[in-house]
């Protein structure tokens, strides 16, 4: 009983964890082949302008609370403690390469757009059609995990 709790908070910290959305670009007419090379060259691009410049900075905790005296010949009472330091990396050009990447999408004629991801419910152990070409968003289309490990995007109204 004990393992099947301990799996089912795993399960929910694993679902609560993951993405509600995917995003990408779209352009009438693209194949989804066209806009994935564009998307890597300006993503290549956009790396070589701004490299990763990654800083770590040390966070310390501090001391927390505490009281106790000595009575009677004896110490007593709740002792302090000092929480733990963790490290924080930060790369300061990160949002510049992801600016510059939008602008570049942008340039070659795509626009932004962000499709949910679909749910157990939407997909209840069916299958459905798989959405060609990079597409804006529409209330029947959203992403799952394709075997591949990508992502595909499929029509909620097409089932096979």
């Amino acid at each position: 009983m004990r393992t099947l709790s301990i799996l089912g908070v795993l399960a929910l910290t694993l679902t609560a964890c993951s993405p509600t959305s995917y995003s990408g670009f779209a352009k009438p007419g693209v194949s989804r082949e066209t806009a994935s090379r564009d998307d890597t060259a300006c993503s290549v691009e956009a790396n070589r302008l701004f490299p990763s410049a990654a800083f770590t900075t040390t966070v310390y905790g501090g001391y927390h609370g505490g009281y106790g005296g000595y009575v009677g010949g004896t110490w007593g009472g709740y002792p302090g403690y000092y929480g733990g330091n963790h490290v924080q990396v930060r790369d300061i050009n990160a949002g510049m390469r992801a600016e510059h990447r939008r602008d570049c999408m942008s340039l070659k004629g795509y626009t932004a757009v962000t499709h949910p991801v679909c749910t157990n419910e939407q997909l209840a152990g069916r299958q459905f059609t798989p959405v060609k070409g990079a597409p804006k968003p529409a209330p029947n289309l959203c992403a799952i995990r394709a075997q591949s490990g990508g992502v595909a995007l499929v029509d909620l109204s097409k089932p096979i």
